[in-house]
């Protein structure tokens, strides 16, 4: 997921630095909104898209899971850290994006509960409000003071310009972002998108007043005149929302030359990004665009005994023997996680469970393991053995391997914390409620 995260930060940065470095300052606000709108919608929703392509490799490079029928001890929770940053994170996040919810919501309501009368001018739904507010639009309804109706009329350039941003719908634009923001909140692009598409509505609403010939001094003296005046509602379209410079800038601003060879550049950042943003899967199954990335492969012919340990509830930690055909090179500390002994009585036990499948984990092993460490014309199998801690509440909160080479056994770890990164495991259970197991993985990497 934090992957996605990135990409998603990364795209949308990089699509509104395109806008702001090339699109701004030219006279083409139609396809400005357009590619405002696909940028968004692109960034948020590529890194999500997988596409096949073919693996080409030097050598054939396999990574084998013995078989194993039960692959779990049962360990003291008094030995295991419950604390899980990703829990404390998962918080935040979610009251950061529910606040922002609420705010949204309350900004809606506020606008829609506006004290004032309903009207109906020129075929158009209007409401004339108590406040001391300058001309505004949402949804379907244009809001205004009192003051601008006078003697049952509204100034033509005022009503022109509200009119704009209900006929080209720019209210669904802004729910659209803030809804973004709301839900991606730590994305500081998503705070620049909303700025340019608030400053494009109101030049393509100025655009309309131009066209129909009005004056254009005339037209920013009653801009300057409503300038003064302060909204804090986020989700709607002022009458002068607060970039009057560059408003005028872009009313006296000539269509320029190049915009055809912009709009296909901007396009084609689009395009060319999607190779780099998209999820790509190879042939084998891969992520990675690696000569030496691992083969999946489950050896049948590699089987270990069942090893299930239950807790002495004489003593507090749980009694260590070593497996009669697993033979460990390295010998745990008593705070370390304990090597698995033979199977003990049956008990009421059921195991930890992943939530994808013990397939699914080792695929999702396979897929992130990077093999390059080793030379593309050494032949050698390498082994090592995983243990890894699930506490009651299904968080892989440790894991220790245990091999003779250092550094596949860092890489297996590597690969392990990849493929499990953010997921939750269906604790085991004794006696019906939830415990602390050792989950044991054995790996092996054959090089030919």
């Amino acid at each position: 997921m934090e992957t996605v995260i990135f990409k998603v930060i990364l795209c949308s940065s990089l699509l509104i630095a395109i806008y702001y470095l090339f699109l701004q300052r030219e006279k083409m606000f139609r396809f400005n909104r357009f590619y405002l709108l696909v940028a968004l919608v692109f960034s948020y929703a590529i890194p999500f898209v997988k596409i096949s392509l073919p693996a080409v490799r030097e050598q054939k490079n396999q990574l084998v899971f013995e078989e194993i029928q039960t692959q779990q001890l049962i360990q003291n929770s008094s030995q295991i850290s419950e604390f899980n940053w990703l829990n404390l994170i998962l918080i935040i996040y979610s009251l950061v994006t529910f606040i922002l919810i609420i705010k949204a919501l309350i900004s809606i309501f506020k606008i829609i509960n506006q004290k004032g009368i309903d009207l109906v001018y020129e075929n158009q739904n209007i409401k004339l409000i108590e406040k001391n507010l300058p001309p505004f639009s949402f949804w379907n309804k244009i809001y205004l003071n009192k003051t601008h109706f006078e003697n049952q009329k509204i100034d033509n350039w005022i009503f022109l310009h509200e009119k704009t941003h209900l006929i080209q719908k720019h209210s669904l634009d802004l729910i659209f972002v803030e809804f973004l923001k709301a839900v991606s909140w730590f994305n500081p692009a998503i705070y620049l998108y909303k700025k340019a598409i608030t400053d494009n509505h109101e030049f393509l609403a100025d655009e309309v007043i131009i066209s129909k010939e009005f004056n254009v001094r005339d037209y920013q003296k009653l801009i300057l005149a409503e300038v003064l005046q302060v909204q804090n509602l986020s989700l709607i379209n002022p009458f002068n929302f607060n970039n009057t410079k560059q408003r005028f800038i872009m009313m006296t601003t000539k269509k320029s030359k190049l915009e055809n060879l912009k709009k296909i550049f901007a396009v084609s950042v689009i395009a060319v990004s999607s190779f780099f943003f998209v999820q790509k899967v190879y042939a084998s199954g891969n992520t990675k665009n690696d000569l030496l990335n691992p083969e999946f492969q489950i050896d049948n012919s590699l089987k270990t005994d069942t090893v299930v340990v239950v807790k002495d509830f004489k003593n507090e930690n749980s009694k260590v023997k070593k497996s009669k055909k697993y033979n460990s090179k390295k010998q745990f500390e008593d705070h370390e996680l304990p090597i698995p002994p033979p199977p003990p009585p049956a008990v009421n036990f059921s195991n930890a469970e992943f939530p994808e499948g013990l397939n699914d984990l080792r695929k999702g092993i396979a897929d992130a393991f990077d093999s390059s460490f080793i030379g593309k014309d050494e032949k050698v199998t390498m082994k090592t053995m995983l243990y890894v801690t699930i506490n009651k509440y299904g968080e892989a909160v440790e894991v220790k391997p245990d091999g003779a080479h250092q550094k596949f056994n860092e890489e297996a770890v590597k690969a392990f914390r990849a493929a499990t990164k953010g997921k939750i495991w269906k604790p085991a259970t004794e006696e019906g409620n939830p415990t602390a197991t050792v989950f044991q993985l054995p790996i092996t990497m054959q090089f030919q």
